[in-house]
């Protein structure tokens, strides 16, 4: 008999080519699907978001199952010490069968951290950009994306979706320190809308754009840009179910 199991991960995403398994690459469901046959457990895993290559994830929500012999936190331990270093697996805990951590999932929270000195130890964990960012307009600008729209100007080009209709809860921009880190939370996002969003709030910033462009593409009335902002500022900060 088994059971399925829900586990909550961390990762460094400039590790791998994304969260989703690829042939002949190295990807954090692959790694997982690994470690698992190397515990004699042959599962697929499903993962709640798919994470491009360099994006990181703080609380990435995982399933998969498991024979009933198995002790979670022994089993925890056996992951983790194959896993290691850049995957972690912070939790595990049993769920229903039916339950699916990408379908299920209510709200997804993301954060993008730009930082204004460039350091060779940060590199892959945040983006440098050397422009002074004016704090009060790009929160203005970021307001703009609350609400539901239809996001397909804010996708990346080739994503296989059915509809672009998604709803933005909640943005923030926030200064930390040196830095300027945007969040982002929604019902769910699609492939590269939160590096897009960015790109674009950066572009308003530099007046290459301006918030009358931005809501005329969120309108869908005139597409200026669907440029991304670079993955290494990019975290996978939370989901709730």
């Amino acid at each position: 008999m088994e059971s399925k199991v829900l586990a909550v991960i961390s990762y460094d995403g400039s590790k791998f080519y994304g969260m989703q398994k690829q042939p002949n690459k190295k990807t954090i469901q692959g790694e997982i699907e690994l470690a698992l046959n190397k515990l004699n457990i042959n599962s697929i895993v499903q993962h709640a978001g798919r994470t491009d290559k360099g994006v990181h994830a703080l609380n990435q929500v995982i399933s998969f199952t498991i024979p009933n012999f198995w002790d979670l936190n022994k089993l925890q331990t056996s992951l983790n010490k194959i896993i290691h270093p850049y995957i972690h697996i912070k939790k595990i805990k049993f769920i229903k069968n039916d339950f699916n951590p990408r379908f299920n999932a209510k709200k997804r929270s993301y954060r993008y951290i730009i930082s204004p000195i460039f350091s060779p130890h940060k590199a892959d964990y945040e983006t440098y950009y050397d422009k002074k960012i004016n704090i009060e307009l790009l929160k203005k600008a970021i307001k703009k994306f609350e609400g539901t729209y239809d996001f397909e100007y804010f996708a990346k080009t080739g994503s296989e979706v059915n509809n672009y209709i998604r709803t933005i809860y909640k943005t923030d921009i926030i200064e930390y320190k040196n830095k300027v880190i945007l969040k982002i939370i929604g019902n769910g996002f699609l492939r590269g809308q939160i590096r897009i969003i960015t790109n674009f709030l950066l572009m308003i910033n530099e007046n290459k754009l301006t918030i009358d462009d931005l809501q005329k593409q969120l309108n869908k009335d005139q597409l200026f840009t669907k440029h991304l902002a670079p993955p290494n500022g990019l975290y996978l900060e939370r989901i709730w179910y």
